[in-house]
């Protein structure tokens, strides 16, 4: 991952809130550690508590799960599971880099399949791609 373009050295993340009725319990705690880690293996950027260059916080705003394939007998071949999240970033060395936005991301399961029996191994996915996406953000200088 190339963050030449950010001038920080140091972040934070907030644990994100749980506004989607839906998501599972602590699923907004477990993301933040989830982004967290990724900034820290895939960037410069060091964790710091108090007043850090980058805070990063945000919400779960959306958690559900839709039929993507319907057979011709009118059963779903794959469910989509899809979250979209709120994220604030407050850049305090360059304000015009902060940004307020959403995300949304997804991943596709056998609908043979039960959520609770998938869940974890989805959200692996779609929580690296938020974080990507975030990255993407961060670094992009937009």
């Amino acid at each position: 991952m190339v963050d030449g373009s950010i001038d920080a050295s140091t972040f934070s993340v907030a644990i994100f809130e749980e506004q989607a009725s839906n998501a599972p319990a602590g699923y907004g705690a477990s993301f933040s550690n989830f982004l967290k880690d990724f900034v820290l293996s895939r960037t410069k950027l060091n964790l710091k508590a108090n007043e850090p260059d980058i805070e990063i916080s945000g919400k779960i705003i959306q958690y559900n799960t839709t039929p993507v394939s319907v057979q011709s007998d009118e059963v779903a071949a794959l469910n989509r599971l899809t979250v979209v999240i709120s994220v604030s970033v407050i850049n305090n060395k360059d304000e015009k880099q902060s940004f307020e936005t959403n995300f949304s991301q997804f991943s596709d399961y056998d609908a043979s399949n039960d959520l609770a029996n998938v869940e974890t191994a989805l959200l692996e996915d779609i929580n690296t791609k938020l974080s990507q996406d975030i990255i993407n953000k961060l670094t992009s200088n937009w």
